[in-house]
């Protein structure tokens, strides 16, 4: 499905999802849903609302589904909402009918059906340009991003702790990714996850995600390094406490279509202003390469080497999420000449020159 739209700026009001995508979380428990944010399963909730009116039929019953709402049977709602059970499933419901993101109706008791309307649906999706049937697994849906806000605040209210589940996370982070934005470095040559009171910066620290939501660091750290394995971002990491950028995979295939152009990867430290720009070089065959299988060293392999570090990502093509090519970013670190201290070379012996044992230089 190609789409004009090029742009996802830090000021639009909502968030576009492929369905298949989001999809695939209530079909796979590789991640849990266990928080007390419950943001994964207000958003699975607007994914089956309709955009106009439909006929449902249950046998020999035919009921009516207006725009915003969704007819379905009680022992769906569990694989909807990620819960282990049917009560799990009405405690959900009541919640978010209580804090006034939708109201509810039993059509039929006896086989289980009902109807829920989602609320200020005209508000935040009847000017859309979408006349159609919502149908299950294909197509886009919305989310609104001042509904999650009043979530996180619902919950506040409730007396809870804030905490994200798995799933609220990973739905986190796709909220919160920018395109073009020339407000937002970087966010011209790839989608970042970037957070409103960041300055421009789209650099995450696990301490901040950690704060946003209700985790350890160390829980942080396990969950980014899970969702990268996975497939579902790609991760650029800086030296210090600059922090890492976060790259949603196929955001811009899943948001423009599949015909939208490819991804135009830079030097992301530069890009990103926090490096100094390498000369350009005049003669390849003075280039060493060095691939490094672990985290590489500090120092540098040479004296007065400047370090740059290629990082290659690539995921298992059986992946879902996995791109049709690898990701290779270019980063920098600590541009310049490094002074190396004395004693620390740990490499093989040197060769000494002809007079080298007697002082000599020749």
């Amino acid at each position: 499905m190609a789409c004009t739209q090029h742009k996802q700026l830090v000021c639009f009001p909502k968030s576009r999802i492929q369905k298949k995508w989001f999809r695939y979380f209530n079909d796979h428990k590789d991640f849990h849903n266990e928080g007390t944010l419950h943001l994964f399963s207000l958003m699975a909730l607007f994914s089956y609302a309709n955009f106009r009116s439909n006929n449902r039929r249950f046998g020999n019953q035919e009921f009516m589904e207006s725009p915003g709402q969704w007819i379905c049977k009680w022992s769906a709602l569990p694989r909807i909402l990620r819960v282990h059970s049917k009560e799990q499933a009405m405690v959900r419901m009541e919640y978010f009918k209580g804090a006034g993101f939708l109201d509810y109706e039993i059509l039929d008791e006896e086989l289980g059906i009902i109807r829920y309307t989602i609320a200020d649906w005209q508000r935040h999706c009847v000017h859309l340009e979408y006349n159609y049937y919502s149908y299950k697994g294909s197509g886009f849906f919305f989310f609104p991003l001042p509904v999650g806000r009043s979530l996180i605040k619902s919950c506040r209210e409730s007396g809870e702790k804030v905490v994200f589940s798995e799933l609220d996370a990973i739905m986190d982070l796709w909220l919160h990714t920018i395109l073009n934005d020339p407000a937002v470095a970087g966010s011209e040559y790839m989608p970042v996850v970037y957070y409103a009171n960041m300055k421009g910066m789209p650099l995450l620290s696990y301490s901040y995600l950690a704060k946003r939501w209700g985790w350890s660091k160390s829980r942080v750290g396990r969950f980014i390094l899970k969702i990268e394995e996975s497939g579902i971002i790609s991760r650029v990491s800086f030296s210090s406490s600059r922090g890492s950028v976060l790259s949603p995979c196929l955001f811009r295939e899943m948001i423009f279509g599949e015909d939208c152009e490819q991804l135009q990867l830079q030097k992301i430290g530069e890009i990103l202003g926090i490096a100094q720009v390498v000369e350009p070089v005049s003669d390849p065959s003075t280039l060493e390469l060095s691939v490094q299988t672990r985290v590489p060293s500090g120092k540098p392999v040479r004296e007065g080497a400047k370090a740059l570090r290629i990082q290659v990502f690539q995921v298992p093509g059986s992946s879902f999420f996995a791109r049709p090519v690898p990701l290779i970013f270019y980063s920098s670190l600590d541009w310049g000449t490094l002074e190396v201290e004395a004693g620390t070379y740990r490499g093989p012996p040197r060769n000494k020159r002809k007079g080298d044992e007697n002082g000599g230089s020749k």
